[in-house]
This record gives structure tokens, C-alpha cells and sequence, in this order.
């Protein structure tokens, strides 16, 4: 993307894809912030409020109960606009939640992918990348990190970082090592 647009839906946001709320909405844009939990939302918008300041936006919905999600996402675009961008931590969204998700954003779907999806017998992404109608759906595949000491999962800012930056588009869409398999951590 050239230019954030002014909202952007993060779900994940109160756990690994934290670290990019804090980056978009210090970029000038309102991030509505999917969560079942009110008090996560309210602590990660404190944090930020100490950090310079954050125009965070709670969207207090279950992504597994479609239809609470769907009203909630359309109060969240009622109260701060279109939903340009969404980032998705995809544990987090079933197969329902990604038909009540599509229509509501309108330029650009990054799904974060954990590292099964790099399995030889992965099931396939819920949304296969590309355009889909007026959407762009491009996926961020979550690997390992390899170093001199080891290897380990990234880290919530890692994870961050390289998933706004395949909204930017300017990074990879694989994060860290996928291959060899049997060097994924805890194997």
C-alpha cells in the first residue's frame, strides 16, 4: 500500500500482532482492535496512550459467533469509517468468520499464517491469495528463527513488523525458515 488507510481492523491485536497497532495508529490511522475482551483492548490502548498517544478502536466480538462479529465490525465501520486494511492472526478466525470479514474490508487482507501451513499435507489457507473481487488478499507464512544459538519462534514484534510490512508491501510474504521441516522448534 502506498498510504495506510485512515482505519485499519487488526484481530490478533491484543496478543502477537500488538506491536503493529502501536505502529499503524502512530502512523495517524484508527486501528479498530478485534477482542472478546474489553479490558485487553482498554490495557493495550493505556499502553500506547503512554507511548504517544494511539487512536485505538475495541470491536468487542467473538470472531467464532459470525454474526456478533458482523454487527460489531459494522458499528466499528459506522463509528470510524471504511475498513481499508485488515491484518489476521488466522488461528483466530474460523472458516465462518472469514465470509463475515471479506465484505467488510475494502482494499487489502494480510492472513498471518502459522507454520503448518508450510507442511507437505497443509490444508490449504482459508482464502487463497490474490484478488478477490475488490480485495486483495496476500498471506504473511509464519516460519522459524535460525541462528548460532538455535532456533525459535519470532516474536510478537518480529510477527508485527513483517506483517505491516507485506501491507506495505515492501517485505516478504515468509517470515524466518520453513523448511527443513523437522528443524521447526519443538520438533
Amino acid at each position: 500500500m502506498s498510504a495506510m488507510p485512515p482505519h485499519v481492523l487488526v484481530i490478533g491485536g491484543t496478543g502477537i500482532l500488538a506491536p503493529a497497532v502501536g505502529t499503524l495508529a502512530r502512523r495517524g490511522t484508527v486501528v479498530s482492535v478485534v477482542s472478546r475482551s474489553a479490558a485487553r483492548v482498554a490495557a493495550l490502548r493505556d499502553g500506547l496512550a503512554t507511548a504517544g498517544g494511539a487512536r485505538v478502536n475495541g470491536v468487542i466480538a467473538d470472531v467464532t459467533d459470525p454474526p456478533a462479529l458482523a454487527a460489531a465490525l459494522d458499528e466499528a465501520a459506522g463509528t470510524c469509517g471504511p475498513i481499508g486494511l485488515a491484518l489476521v492472526y488466522q488461528p483466530f478466525a474460523p472458516a465462518e468468520a472469514w465470509d463475515t470479514l471479506v465484505p467488510r474490508v475494502g482494499e487489502l487482507l494480510v492472513t498471518v499464517l502459522v507454520s503448518n501451513y508450510a507442511a507437505e499435507d497443509a490444508p490449504p489457507p482459508p482464502l487463497r491469495e490474490g484478488h478477490h473481487e475488490r480485495l486483495l488478499v496476500r498471506h504473511l507464512l509464519l516460519g522459524w528463527h535460525r541462528d548460532v544459538n538455535g532456533v525459535r519462534w519470532h516474536t510478537p514484534e518480529e510477527v508485527s513488523t513483517a506483517a505491516v510490512g507485506v501491507a506495505d508491501r515492501r517485505a516478504s510474504t515468509v517470515l524466518g525458515a520453513v523448511r527443513p521441516w523437522t528443524e521447526r522448534p519443538g520438533s
